[in-house]
């Protein structure tokens, strides 16, 4: 395991492990953050997304032989291939949102539901739906808050919880 892997999955058992104090003011403004970055993807809008990513940004893909992908760009390049290939969403759903906050630190739980289609040339290939329990653990920088790292474990259709 690498040093920033196991830099993230300690820093969330403090800030999971830890008694925080509310700060209504904090979780508010990251709820309204993570609002932003569902409706830029819901826009396909890049700069928008990509707005709302730390540059040191570590992001946990959910298979047993993929690595990380460490840093803004290298998710850039993941997540936005070529111009002649992009994944529109169709829905995207959050349940059972948690917010904790440690000082300038904090995370971001919850059940995801994205349903995307996949178009190469303006041509739709295929839809793809993704139910995962997910963590985002988020960082104040510069006034407001980033998605710092990205963690999240796929779930069959009929999961709920």
């Amino acid at each position: 395991m690498t040093p920033k892997i196991l830099s993230s999955l300690l820093l969330l058992g403090l800030l999971c492990a830890c008694q925080q104090k509310k700060n209504p003011d904090a979780q508010q403004e990251i709820l309204q953050m993570m609002s932003e970055y569902r409706a830029a993807w819901s826009v396909g809008d890049t700069l928008q997304i990509l707005k709302h990513i730390s540059p040191d940004i570590t992001f946990f893909r959910p298979t047993k032989s993929a690595p990380p992908i460490y840093g803004k760009q290298a998710l850039k390049k993941f997540w936005f291939p070529s111009a002649s290939l992009s994944y529109p969403i169709i829905a995207y759903e959050i349940e059972h949102e948690k917010v904790g906050v440690a000082e300038d630190l904090a995370y971001y739980q919850g059940l995801s539901k994205l349903t995307w289609c996949t178009l190469e040339n303006n041509s739709m290939k295929d839809t793809t739906r993704s139910i995962s329990d997910f963590t985002n653990i988020l960082r104040k920088e510069n006034g407001g808050w980033k998605i710092y790292s990205i963690m999240y474990h796929l779930k069959d259709e009929a999961y709920t919880r």
